[in-house]
């Protein structure tokens, strides 16, 4: 089996991150993928911004094949996973699942220690074969639906599911999922959509009731 090598990318190897960035925007309909000039802003290394963002390139005998995007949060002690792709013409070789295990392995340790979890979302388009790989690796669905907005069109919601890796049983001290939960949308779609389309659901997601 030809070896899959795994690298993160650095902001001042241009010529990397552009063929990496081009091979996503392929990999992604508009409603679901960011910018590409929203990652490049974003991973370049900033005091001011305490979450970090890595971009994974996948080589195959040095040839790059596919990817990750994900998103470090220190303060909550979580990975979340916001992309995984491979070239449509490598597809249904089992790339993914070798890609995201990598990632795991990588996202293990943070910043700040051990991590507890790695969460990722799921879209309809990503079919079901995707969400029983990621069941058989180990990730866990919330069953409720987690309002992914669009990119293109910020009126339209795209039916998605939130998932997650455990990498250790107990959770940080003061762990709050249902913070991470608006921090995490707020973040991606903006407060306003958070408003909108997240606050209403939150019930399905955790316990709202006084403790």
């Amino acid at each position: 089996m030809p070896k899959l090598t795994l690298r993160l990318l650095q902001h001042s190897r241009r010529r990397e991150l552009e063929e990496y960035l081009r091979l996503y925007s392929r990999c992604f309909n508009p409603d679901e993928r960011v910018s590409p000039g929203v990652l490049r802003r974003v991973m370049v290394p900033s005091p001011t911004r305490v979450n970090l963002v890595h971009l994974f390139a996948a080589y195959l005998d040095g040839r790059l094949v596919g990817g990750a995007c994900t998103l470090v949060l220190p303060a909550f002690r979580v990975v979340f996973g916001s992309y995984i792709f491979v070239d449509h013409a490598l597809r249904g070789r089992g790339l993914s699942v070798r890609i995201l295990r990598q990632v795991l392995r990588e996202e293990r340790r943070g910043p700040h220690g051990w991590n507890w979890r790695f969460y990722g979302e799921v879209t309809a388009a990503s079919g079901e074969r995707w969400h029983t790989l990621l069941a058989r690796v180990g990730f866990r669905f919330l069953p409720a639906l987690w309002p992914l907005v669009s990119y293109r069109n910020p009126g339209k919601v795209v039916a998605g599911r939130l998932c997650y890796f455990s990498y250790r049983k107990n959770p940080p001290p003061r762990f709050s999922q249902l913070a991470l939960l608006l921090y995490i949308h707020a973040l991606f779609y903006g407060p306003e959509a958070t408003h909108r389309h997240l606050v209403p659901r939150l019930k399905d997601f955790v316990s709202l009731e006084a403790q």
